[in-house]
């Protein structure tokens, strides 16, 4: 038990020492999705990420989805999304994060799939939804950071995504 507790203090401790970034930092950062919708389906997207604090960050995305090869009936499809993530854990220079978020887009084929999504609705031509996602990132230099992240989305599985990307920051020291 004393051991169990020790190591929980320690981790507890290194979280708190540690930040993903430093409070008030501001980072811009691209990204490469591939989505899981179909095999053919990847995407391309930016990001702003607000670090109010060392364990908090507020972020806006917006990602363009589209497929390579694909038939003319496929026209991909717009989404944005805002969101917050929270430090997991952290072993510097790398942090693991998790967050959750609305996310909308203007994909047609929701309207086919929307009795299956799990929390999901459309206003017009725009479909509504909620966010889980968890993140892997690593501080290459002070100012860029490169990270994995997976995104687990309401509106249902065709519109998961699995991003890699990095993020800049232009005022660090």
């Amino acid at each position: 038990m004393k051991k169990f507790l020790f190591l929980t203090y320690m981790l507890f401790f290194a979280v708190q020492i540690s930040a993903q970034y430093d409070p008030g930092a501001v980072n811009y950062g691209a990204v490469a999705i591939k989505n899981f919708g179909l095999e053919n389906e990847v995407g391309l997207g930016v990001r702003v990420e607000y670090a109010f604090n060392c364990y908090t960050t507020f972020l806006g995305e917006y990602n363009r989805s589209f497929a390579i090869a694909a038939d003319d009936a496929y026209e991909g499809y717009n989404e944005l999304a805002i969101g917050v993530n929270l430090i997991l854990f952290n072993w510097y220079p790398t942090t693991i994060t998790a967050g959750m978020g609305y996310i909308g887009n203007d994909s047609s084929i929701f309207e086919d799939i929307e009795d299956e999504a799990f929390l999901g609705f459309r206003t017009g031509n725009f479909n509504h939804g909620a966010q889980i996602k968890i993140r892997a990132l690593h501080q290459v230099s002070t100012p860029v950071h490169v990270f994995a992240e997976l995104n687990v989305k309401s509106l249902g599985r065709p519109y998961d995504t699995f991003l890699i990307g990095f993020s800049y920051d232009f005022n660090a020291r």
